[in-house]
This record gives structure tokens, sequence and C-alpha cells, in this order.
């Protein structure tokens, strides 16, 4: 998984207080894998831990959670989520998918990646070490990014930027390695796992008004920044255009803003060949 070089205490707090859309759809993986009480887990890009007190009442006691992500400022918000929290069957731990040392062979029941798998870059490495922290059985599950699915805020504001000469393309979800379905069923086969299953959905996110996407965009600590360094003589134009063309988007009919999340599950053979 990538280093966040892009992130901060302030830009950890505000992901932790505007990631309602990666969670429910990581709160429908979850269910999708079956996690039960007593199993253990491994949450991989954990982000500030909101994912992890959802599992951690499924597990319960019994059962054991270890959550990892690059970010030691989302790390921290993720402890203190956890605090007063006597059972001790939770920890966190700053590091990468591509390398779990600190989690045992044949440990873990489930082990997901919420929203996270397009930031890891080494995904061969990281698959094979979550093939062998898992359990004969165990299930792998990712809510990922199609790399083949529009990217609807893209389209919306790149034409009005590109008008003002701006050419801001590359920054869109700049550091992400998206994948395709088949490039993910492969992905998976390679590192051995069986029961492949791989599920498009379009999963859109809603905003309430034109002020909350254009701050959606010109979040300095956001992957998907894109307006935060526009220069002042045009700024306002570029807002008041993206808040026109919002306004024409925002159709009875229409579902939000978004691309097609792969829900994937896999498993580890029960026996190994």
């Amino acid at each position: 998984m990538s280093e966040i070089d892009w992130d901060s205490p302030e830009g950890a707090e505000r992901y932790d207080r505007n990631c309602d859309h990666q969670f429910q759809k990581g709160h429908v993986l979850i269910e999708m894998m079956g996690i039960k009480i007593g199993d253990f887990v491994l949450d991989v890009g954990c982000g500030t831990g909101r994912q992890a007190l959802n599992v951690a009442g499924i597990i319960g006691p019994a059962g054991k959670l270890t959550g990892i992500d690059p970010s030691s400022y989302r790390i921290e918000l993720a402890r203190k989520k956890f605090d007063g929290d006597s059972s001790g069957n939770v920890r966190f731990l700053v590091g990468q998918a591509e390398d779990l040392r600190d989690v045992p062979d044949n440990s873990i029941n489930h082990a997901y990646f919420c929203s996270s798998f397009h930031w890891v870059d080494d995904k061969k490495t990281a698959l094979n070490e979550i093939y062998r922290v898992l359990r004969p059985g165990g299930m792998v599950g990712m809510t990922t990014i199609d790399r083949d699915s529009p990217n609807t805020k893209k389209a919306l504001a790149d034409p009005i930027l590109a008008k003002y000469g701006i050419e801001r393309h590359h920054e869109w979800h700049r550091g992400m390695k998206k994948v395709t379905s088949q490039e993910l069923h492969d992905l998976l086969s390679e590192a051995g796992f069986t029961g492949i299953s791989i599920e498009p959905r379009a999963v859109p996110r809603k905003y309430n008004s034109p002020e909350e996407f254009l701050q959606h965009l010109e979040e300095k600590d956001s992957p998907e920044g894109v307006l935060k360094d526009i220069p002042d003589e045009v700024r306002e134009k570029i807002r008041q255009e993206i808040t026109e063309e919002f306004r024409k988007a925002q159709t009875p009919e229409s579902t939000g803003f978004g691309n097609i999340t792969l829900f994937a599950i896999a498993t580890k053979a029960k026996e190994e060949m």
C-alpha cells in the first residue's frame, strides 16, 4: 500500500468526518463475507477505524481484529476510538499491505480491503501476504474502484478547467492503481484463491448542495482536491460554472456522482495442494 504522502492530522480528521460513502460500501461487504462472533479479522487500509468499530461489535470479545494503515495520523484516530476498551482484542498498526510481518501464518478467518485495494502499489505481493495469513477456508473481500468506470465528477469539472487553461487530469485519484474486474480476478487466482466472486455495483455518492460538491473538490488533503490551487483571478468564475453544471446534473432522475465499485470475495482452499 503506497505511503499517503498527502495526509496530515487535519486531513485524517476530515476523512473521519466525511467517509460515510466508503463506510457504507464496506458495511455491505462485511455482511457479504459473513463475519461472525469469535472470528479473527484483518482490516487492511483501516483508515480511522470506523469499519473496525462495526466489525469489533460483530466478533465480540472472543474474536480479534488487527487494523493496518500506512497513515500514522489515521491509525492514531483509530486507536482513540477504542480507548477504554479493556478486552484487548483490537490492535492497530502503521504498515502496508505488502508487508504483514506482524500477522502470523494461518491466523486470520477474514481479511478485507474497504476502499483501500486501489491504493496498494504491489497488489501481487499484498495478495500473497493475505493468502499466507488466512487460515485454510479463510476469506478475503474488497470494495475497489473499477478502472473501466467513468469518473462523473471528473467529467463535470475537467471541461471547465480546460476552458481556463488548467490541466489537472493527472491529479484525479493521484496515487491510485485501479484494476478492472478481469485483472482483479486474475490477481486473486494467481495468488491461489478460489471461489472468486466479483460483482460490479453502481454506488453513487450524493451531494446535498453545490457548496458540498465544491468543498470536496477543494479539500487540500484529498486525492480529488483538484481545485485547491486554482489562481484567485479565475477561482470564482470556475466555482460558478461548476455550480451551474452541478445544478443541471441534479435532475430528479439523478442518482449522484461516482464510479462503479467492484465487490469481490475469494477463499483460501481448505486443503493445501
